[in-house]
């Protein structure tokens, strides 16, 4: 018996290592700053009066290039098929119940950090999404104006003052700090996903939330590809401005979508998965909870200040 635990353990972290890096890399390049031209075709980076410090560029560079691959080869094919056969509202469910599955998590940071009435905010969209939105598949929080927010512990770090140091491009986890390294333990505990009981369900789970968040990046990853000279140094620039602005509260930063963040948990996974979902409208299954969703929306409206 124990031999056999040794060995599915080993594999489990094997296979979660694999799609570590994949993860990290869709990370390092769902941080560009993509800004179109009037004709559509310029990508720019904000200009900032100091360089990223990046004292290990070489050894980064390199595991950029190794990342690239692994996605190349993993889960950008697996993003693209789960894209073509699962059909779009079910791939909004799916998208909308992971991110509320992550507000407890920010909620939690917000506090942390000292920003109560957003830890209320979170509170509010989580119970909201979670019942009336039928465990989180549908947003009605945000049809009700509830703000979204996302937070980590790198962040709550940022916040009481630790400074950011080098960057660094992780082998198999993708870019970071040395301030959100040290947080990542955290950030990893924190994912509610490893700690369910049932081993296949959570890995299963959790693969679905890694493909779900690299299908919402294809595009600006295509994009990326075809315009960016050196990607390497745009991510780089574009992931610490991001993140310098997530640490500053800049909300309006743009090119970046808050709900789009992946964290080290979501890499707790193994295996091969094939998911097959039945065809369902998002118009059906928001016309069928019409009439419980728009009192409850009536009621935040005219009862609740946030």
């Amino acid at each position: 018996m124990n031999t056999i635990h040794y060995s599915h353990k080993h594999s489990y972290w094997l296979a979660s290592a694999l799609f570590m890096s994949s993860i990290g890399l869709a990370q390092a390049q769902e941080t560009q700053s993509v800004q179109p031209s009037s004709d559509g075709v310029a990508l720019t980076v904000a200009n900032d009066e100091s360089e990223v410090y990046d004292p290990f560029e070489k050894f980064n560079r390199a595991m950029y290039d190794s990342n690239t691959v692994i996605d190349k080869y993993t889960l950008g094919p697996v993003s693209r098929g789960y894209s073509k056969v699962v059909p779009k509202p079910i791939q909004s469910c799916v998208t909308n119940f992971f991110q509320n599955l992550s507000v407890p998590y920010t909620a939690v940071n917000n506090l942390l950090q000292g920003k109560f009435k957003a830890a209320g905010q979170d509170v509010c969209r989580f119970v909201i999404n979670s019942t009336v939105g039928l465990g989180g598949c549908i947003d009605v929080a945000s049809k009700a104006k509830i703000p979204k927010h996302n937070e980590d512990f790198g962040q709550t770090l940022g916040k009481w003052g630790v400074k950011p140091g080098a960057y660094v491009m992780l082998p198999l986890l993708g870019p970071s700090n040395i301030r959100d390294t040290l947080a990542m333990p955290v950030d990893f505990f924190a994912n509610p996903l490893g700690y369910k009981k049932f081993i296949k369900i959570r890995n299963y789970t959790t693969l679905l939330k890694v493909v779900d968040t690299r299908v919402q990046l294809q595009g600006t990853l295509d994009l990326i590809d075809e315009v960016a000279l050196d990607k390497y140094a745009f991510s780089r620039d574009a992931w610490s401005q991001k993140r310098e602005a997530d640490v500053s509260d800049v909300d309006d930063f743009e090119g970046f979508d808050e709900s789009a963040s992946i964290s080290i948990g979501d890499a707790q996974v193994i295996a091969e998965v094939t998911i097959q979902a039945p065809t369902v409208s998002t118009q059906r299954v928001e016309q069928a909870a019409q009439p419980v969703v728009e009192p409850v929306i009536h009621l935040i409206d005219e009862k609740i200040t946030l």
